[in-house]
């Protein structure tokens, strides 16, 4: 289902969409809302890959959609799609790229945690939107969640922060430079039964785009991070499955 125009105080009404299932959803920017109209254009075929897509990624610098096909079997190593989308047209597999990707808020870095090892994939974009795998950097931990904040020691630069699904740990990596550093001892994550609503089993939300804060969860509290200094804040007590989490900044 579709609801046009949420935000107004009145009456709505839902438009049922030709799609069968629906993994996810998506809230457009306000600026999107107010001056563009939204209406289904064409389908694009994934078809010929056998690929049923889980998760989408856009970079702005390149045009490029990147498409996660979700696993037939334990034994199957989903691909990873580009498709060009000035063209609509599917170019093929991310070379051996697979996972969820993530675009840094410049669209200059696309990360992709593997899930099946201990690497952090880290593919680059230029201005004149070639795509470059630019380094391989080791997660030691098994990424639930994942989310960018500004470097505090370089100009124009982001840092990765992903949090582990099956430990305590909390991993900060330079995307400039693919030095990686461990933040330990969060506590333990919900389990993936405890959370059977699908999406990671421990979140990580920023504070924004400039900000230094985080916020993630475990099975009975809850950590407050400085990104700044990569160490705990505080931790909030007594919050239990607190796996969804809303920063509410400045209005």
């Amino acid at each position: 289902m579709v609801i046009p125009q949420a935000s107004v105080g009145e009456v709505h009404h839902a438009i049922r969409t030709t799609f069968q299932r629906v993994n996810d959803f998506f809230i457009p920017p306000t600026n999107l809302i107010i001056t563009h109209t939204f209406h289904r254009v064409k389908t694009i075929s994934l078809k010929n890959y056998s690929c049923i897509p889980a998760s989408m990624a856009y970079t702005h610098l390149s045009g490029f959609y990147f498409i996660q096909c979700q696993r037939k079997s334990l034994l199957h190593v989903p691909a990873q799609l580009l498709i060009d989308s000035v063209t609509d047209a599917v170019i093929g597999l991310n070379q051996n790229v697979t996972g969820q990707a993530y675009v840094s808020p410049d669209g200059r870095y696309i990360v992709t945690p593997d899930p099946w090892s201990s690497k952090l994939t880290v593919q680059t974009v230029s201005f004149k939107g070639e795509l470059n795998l630019n380094q391989e950097i080791d997660e030691p931990i098994n990424v639930s969640d994942l989310v960018f904040q500004p470097s505090f020691t370089e100009s124009n630069q982001h840092v990765v922060v992903a949090a582990s699904g099956s430990g305590s740990d909390l991993l900060f990596a330079d995307l400039l430079s693919g030095r990686a550093e461990v933040l330990r001892s969060l506590k333990e994550p919900l389990s993936p039964q405890a959370w059977p609503w699908g999406g990671p089993n421990r979140v990580l939300v920023s504070s924004g785009l400039f900000g230094q804060y985080l916020v993630t969860p475990s099975v009975e509290s809850l950590f407050v991070l400085n990104g700044k200094t990569r160490t705990p804040h505080c931790e909030v007590s007594d919050i239990k499955r607190a796996n969804t989490v809303i920063w509410v900044g400045e209005v």
